[in-house]
């Protein structure tokens, strides 16, 4: 299934006990977690498991009504990859399940695939949240396969709101390399790291998820598995070397479990982690 097949079934009032969500864009399945919640009338309940075993302990309460006997929506964030699927037959609520990844072994018409946004669906966003962006820019960033992510989507028109002058965000000329913090973090400035972060403190785990999105891609690219065209993908690499590289990612991994587990709601544990990276040789 992807999201045209669950907007689907939701348009229908079709809801399923399970959906299993496949996708590292973290803003696209947030928009499908409100609109089952709103189609559904029923409220949205957070939980996180570290690992299988801990997961499937705690199903029988999953599935359970809560303490006040009310069917609510559990989503239930899984910061590991799923590799097998669990037998869940009788539940009162209805289960999202959100792993790191779902293994290609695992075949279930559960499991909703998420596509990237076409060019169609991005102008109508864009039209939808700036209101005098003008045909050029408009074109230019829906014919980006860069903002086909709609977290990255998301944090641009959020940048862009910031300015009365669309035309003065300089830095889209150089797509994908639109936001300055990969730059300052490549050159190891962490003095205008965090000038440039503060603005973004009101949606810390975006942001987050942006940086690695990046960053793995990046690194995909020492293995020629991303598109190569992205140079500016390529030059990260040869900026930072492998090993660098790898625990960045490796950072930035375990902050998006961190601000996702806490609800932290500063970019402070960033710029601490970023600092020590940049000070380590």
């Amino acid at each position: 299934m992807n999201q045209d097949e669950l907007k689907k079934e939701i348009s229908e009032n079709k809801f399923r006990t399970l959906y299993i969500f496949n996708s590292d864009d973290y803003f696209l399945k947030q928009t499908y977690i409100e609109r089952l919640s709103r189609a559904t009338g029923l409220s949205v309940q957070k939980f996180t498991y570290e690992t299988f075993k801990e997961f499937l302990e705690d199903i029988p309460r999953l599935c359970c009504f809560d303490l006040f006997n009310s069917k609510v929506i559990k989503h239930i964030k899984l910061n590991f990859e799923l590799e097998q699927l669990i037998d869940i037959i009788h539940t009162e609520n209805i289960l999202i399940l959100d792993p790191i990844k779902c293994s290609s072994k695992i075949k279930s018409d559960s499991i909703v695939n998420f596509r990237p946004l076409s060019e169609k669906e991005i102008k109508t966003y864009l039209k939808n949240k700036l209101k005098d962006i003008d045909v050029h820019l408009l074109d230019k960033i829906s014919s980006s396969p860069f903002y086909s992510n709609a977290t990255a989507l998301y944090l641009l028109v959020e940048k862009l709101s910031l300015s009365k002058n669309y035309e003065d965000i300089d830095f889209l000329d150089n797509e994908p390399s639109i936001f300055e913090a990969i730059d300052t973090i490549v050159n190891n400035d962490f003095e205008i790291f965090c000038a440039i972060i503060d603005k973004y403190n009101d949606f810390p785990l975006v942001f987050i998820s942006t940086l690695s999105t990046i960053f793995v891609n990046a690194f995909l690219s020492f293995y020629y598995v991303s598109d190569s065209k992205k140079t500016y993908y390529t030059n990260i690499v040869r900026r930072l070397g492998k090993e660098k590289l790898e625990s960045l990612i490796t950072i930035l991994y375990d902050l998006d479990k961190l601000y996702k587990s806490a609800n932290i709601r500063n970019l402070l544990p960033l710029k601490l982690k970023i600092f020590n990276w940049m000070v380590q040789k």
